[in-house]
């Protein structure tokens, strides 16, 4: 898979105090000015999203080679493998959205009875998420229903990887194979990272394409995390992959 390195930090002159980066020729700090480097995580956590993502793929094609043998071990270790990286790319896929709401709320702070009231009624972190940014990008009523539904799918596949004692331990079908498996296997395999990473992408990208926000620094975040997050947009190749592969005989959507 290409590289998907971007710019990692943008150094910001400012008089504040701080962390000195810029360096004098005798390797010690210059006191003429101070530069503050902003890190923002949601580009980095996106580009790990889509490398497990591809390791998943791979783990798949490992999966259904073994499953075609009568070697167990094979099967097993090819399962382990899609499963694992699987849930990594979704775990990273929900760490991006979190990270990209942290930035927005950094810049656009909601009210603070707001907050109290979701500590209080213990309200779902997906619904906060969708709040916080609904406020700061001024989102049009059909786009804040849609963007709860899909970070409520997002971060349930989360909780699933944290705490997933709600869960049985009798055997499941497996969508694919047909045959019964742990739950983990059927819930994290490539075919739904695939979807879960394809939809972090699209909510985000949508999301800093809004011409929305009201306040100047969300403004320019968003219009800084759009160039940075444009190359990762591109999943169409695994798409269609997906698609050569479930629909191939015995290999139900």
């Amino acid at each position: 898979m290409s590289s998907l390195s971007t710019s990692r930090a943008t150094p910001v002159a400012t008089s504040s105090s701080g962390l000195i980066l810029s360096i004098g020729e005798n390797e010690t700090p210059t006191s003429s000015g101070r530069l503050h480097g902003h890190f923002d995580v949601c580009p980095t956590w996106l580009e790990l999203a889509i490398r497990h993502l591809s390791d998943a793929q791979v783990g798949q094609v490992a999966r259904d080679a073994a499953w075609s043998s009568a070697d167990e071990n094979a099967k097993a270790g090819a399962m382990e493998w899609e499963f694992e990286a699987s849930m990594q790319a979704i775990m990273a896929s929900a760490a991006a959205v979190d990270a990209f709401c942290a930035a927005v709320q950094a810049r656009a702070q909601p009210p603070q009875l707001l907050i109290d009231e979701w500590r209080e009624k213990r309200t779902p972190r997906y619904m906060q998420i969708a709040e916080i940014l609904r406020r700061a990008l001024s989102l049009a009523a059909k786009d804040a229903s849609n963007l709860r539904q899909n970070l409520g799918e997002i971060l349930r596949f989360r909780d699933l990887s944290i705490d997933p004692s709600g869960k049985t331990d009798a055997p499941i079908l497996h969508p694919v194979l047909g045959v019964g498996v742990e739950w983990r296997f059927a819930y994290f395999r490539y075919e739904n990272a695939l979807l879960i990473v394809q939809a972090t992408l699209r909510l985000i990208g949508k999301l800093v394409a809004s011409e929305g926000p009201k306040d100047d620094e969300v403004q320019r975040y968003v219009d800084e995390l759009r160039s940075r997050i444009e190359p990762l947009q591109n999943l169409k190749l695994l798409a269609a992959q997906t698609a050569a592969t479930d629909a191939r005989p015995g290999h139900e959507a």
